[in-house]
Formats: structure tokens, sequence, C-alpha cells
């Protein structure tokens, strides 16, 4: 609703809203039903969460007026709800919030990071006959996996446009089908049934953003298949121990701040571990 709300709020002028409400609306009835990996992709989707991550990411920690402060810079003419944001990003644990004796404002450290990356589609890589794709293209499929990851570099730019793909809901049904099996033109049209109306716009999504490849046989049979599939999930950010030396070095944290990171730090890494052999 926050993210809403700040939409509506800067599309007020001319009406310019109304044309977005329908997106809007849609996104808001799937919001409850929506897997880990698509809130996921919401949450980074947001461009303030975007860069108080970013800015984490090089300080490890900042006073809450601060970032209050550097927020207005930033966004000078647009609406900020630096509480609702922070409210969101604590519920994920990507922040933690604290109060430290002695310092003015509360501190917001960060506990968990975004990585994300494209992935070969390993289920169809390792059997893609058995999965749907006619044997006379196999040797290709192969070829072009292994070419297109041969030669791709993970960056920030390429991160961002497939996120803002999978925010579509159709895009996303489409991914779901695509990753376990090859899919003909039957296959996709029963994806309507779900609420897919516009299947070749989301295709073509996929397709301008080198995620699909397209097969056509000698019957005009076309089967579509996963080229790279894409990796997102939260990381305990180990490089922040540097971060935390450095300011420690230079003197430009105060080391009663410090010491209260590296134990939440602590207790977060403990928890995560935690979770993980449950």
């Amino acid at each position: 609703m926050a993210n809403v709300l700040r939409t509506l709020l800067e599309n007020l002028e001319d009406d310019a809203y109304i044309q977005l409400l329908p997106s809007i609306f849609q996104r808001l009835s799937l919001y409850p039903s929506l897997s880990d990996e698509e809130i996921l992709t919401f949450y980074y989707q947001d461009e303030i969460k975007q860069m108080v991550i970013e800015n984490l990411r090089e300080i490890g920690l900042i006073t809450k007026s601060e970032l209050t402060v550097w927020l207005r810079d930033k966004f000078a003419e647009e609406f900020v709800d630096l509480e609702s944001t922070l409210s969101e990003m604590l519920k994920k644990e990507i922040i933690k919030q604290v109060s430290v004796k002695g310092l003015p404002s509360e501190l917001i450290f960060l506990i968990n990071d975004f990585f994300m990356l494209r992935v070969p589609p390993v289920q169809l890589f390792e059997d893609p006959s058995n999965r749907g794709l006619p044997l006379q293209f196999v040797k290709e499929y192969l070829t072009d996996v292994k070419g297109f990851f041969k030669n791709y570099k993970p960056t920030i730019e390429d991160n961002i446009a497939i996120v803002n793909i999978f925010t579509n809901p159709e895009v996303y049904q489409i991914l779901r089908l695509l990753r376990t099996n090859f899919a003909t033109r039957q296959d996709l049209d029963k994806l309507r049934m779900k609420g897919v109306k516009d299947i070749y716009g989301a295709l073509k999504l996929l397709w301008d953003n080198k995620m699909i490849k397209i097969f056509r046989d000698e019957n005009n049979n076309e089967y579509y298949a996963l080229l790279s599939d894409f990796y997102l999930d939260l990381l305990f950010p180990k490089y922040i121990l540097q971060v935390i030396k450095k300011a420690y070095e230079q003197k430009s944290v105060p080391d009663k701040a410090l010491i209260e990171y590296l134990e939440i730090l602590e207790d977060a890494y403990y928890d995560l571990k935690s979770k993980k052999n449950k």
C-alpha cells in the first residue's frame, strides 16, 4: 500500500494516475497469493529501498535522522514515506533499527542484502527431451545455454531490468511454466485460464531480456525454451565486516555503534544458520 500511495501521489498531475489504476488494482489483488520470490522482487523494485540498501552497502549503518535528510535531498520533488519504507524493510529483516545510549538518533543497520543473478535452467538442461523439447533441437539448445553463460556478466542494470519484468504477474506465470517444461503455443494458451491475457506481450518481455528462445519445426510448431533463469534471495552480508573495520580505523563512526552492529550481525548470522538447519 505504501508503494501504491507513492505512485498515486507522483501521478496526480493531469490525472495521470487514472491510467495506472487497473494495473495497481491487479497487483493489490494478487499480492496475498504471491510467492516469496515475487514478494522480494516487489521489495527490490521500489526505488527508495534500492537507494537505502545501496547506501548501507557502502557505510553499513546510518542514523535515522541522517537517512531522512539524505533521502529528502535525493527526492526533493517527490513524496517519500520513510516510516513505511523502513517498516517494510524491518519486517523482511533487511535492516534493524536500534537506539544506542549516548547517540542522539536511532541507528539503521543492514543485516541482510539482496543477492541476484541469472542462473542456467538446470532441470531443463539436464534432460531436455523428457521435458518436451524434440530431439532435433536438443543439441542447439544446450549449445545456446552454454554460449549465453560463457559471455554472461552480472550487472545491476540487468538485474533491475529482470526484477521489473518479474513484477508483471503474466510474465511470472509463463516463467513458472517454462522453468519445468518446454512449452508449445497450446501449453501457453492454457495459461489464459489463470489470468494470463497478453501471452505474447509477456513473451516479448522475456525475449527482449534474453530469457527465452523459440524453436520452430518443419510443421511450423513452436517450442518455447528458457535460455536463462534468475535467482533472487536474501544473503547475509559478510562483506560488511570490512566496512566496519574501515569505519573503526578511520574513526568515522563511534565505537559503541560499531560494537552494537557486530553484536546484531552475530545474532542475525546464527539466526540464519538456525533457520537453514531447520
